[in-house]
């Protein structure tokens, strides 16, 4: 996978390093639909699956390629690698640019690997082509609204992604950058979600705190239990489905400012 097209997609081995979420606030621990949050003046959104979504899809692609040279496997198996905890790589120390294709052709290997298959150049080759010339970034058809009502509201915004150094331009390519005051990415914090170390930079560019911020993210491990990790409130994304585990979701991004006033309104 390449990194101007799919920056949310990496891959880690195991769950070492996993450790179980603290308990919740008693704010928290109350139902999606009454999530009684505190005052909040900051709020943190993932990228690709939460604002903007990728046309062709990873899975997609990966289908693709591996379908051309004769390896049937469904779509739904690559989807769900890549939404499991074994699909996040946790980098442990900022990664340069201009290196990032031969980060991602070291991540596609690793995925065709555990898709039971071998790579090859050709095939990471391939892959590669697909996400630089086919994929393209496009934001889901609520982001816009939604992102200009929690400005209206008083919230200060910004991006915490798994992500390569082209996350601010591919921002301004979607017309997302105007609403943004901050851009964390894990290429230049050198850390993935869900590790705490990604939000809590992000949380001290903003000159925010974490018991007044707010992360929400399509991902309950990297982007739930990270954010809860590092002391943030948290909301789930969940277009469809339902959660490991009970946690406030929302089922669209123009639901979420609703949520917050909701929130605020209770004592």
């Amino acid at each position: 996978m390449t990194d101007s097209r799919s920056s949310e997609y990496s891959l880690r081995i195991g769950r070492k390093g996993w450790r179980e979420m603290p308990p919740m606030e008693r704010n928290l621990r109350s139902t999606p639909e009454n999530p009684g949050l505190p005052d909040l003046t900051n709020v943190f959104l993932d990228f690709g699956g939460t604002l903007v979504y990728s046309d062709p899809s990873a899975p997609d692609i990966f289908h693709r390629v591996l379908s051309a040279r004769g390896h049937h496997i469904d779509r739904e198996s690559i989807a769900q690698l890549l939404r499991t905890p074994e699909s996040i790589v946790t980098l442990i120390r900022p990664f340069p640019s201009g290196r990032e294709r031969e980060f991602f052709r070291a991540v596609n290997a690793r995925m065709i690997e555990h898709l039971g298959y071998e790579s090859d150049d050709r095939m990471l080759d391939a892959i590669h082509d697909e996400f630089s010339e086919r994929a393209t970034w496009r934001p889901y058809p609520e982001a816009i609204r939604a992102l200009r009502e929690l400005r209206s509201a008083g919230y200060r915004l910004g991006v915490i992604s798994n992500a390569s150094h082209s996350l601010p331009e591919t921002l301004r390519n979607v017309g997302l950058a105007p609403f943004f005051e901050t851009i964390t990415y894990s290429f230049d914090v050198g850390a993935e979600k869900p590790d705490v170390r990604i939000f809590r930079r992000a949380v001290a560019q903003a000159n925010a705190t974490e018991e007044r911020s707010i992360h929400v993210g399509d991902s309950f491990e990297a982007d739930y239990l990270g954010a809860r990790r590092a002391g943030l409130h948290a909301v789930l994304l969940q277009r469809q489905g339902e959660p490991p585990t009970p946690c406030p979701l929302i089922r669209t991004l123009v639901a979420l400012p609703e949520l917050l006033r909701a929130g605020h309104s209770r004592p």
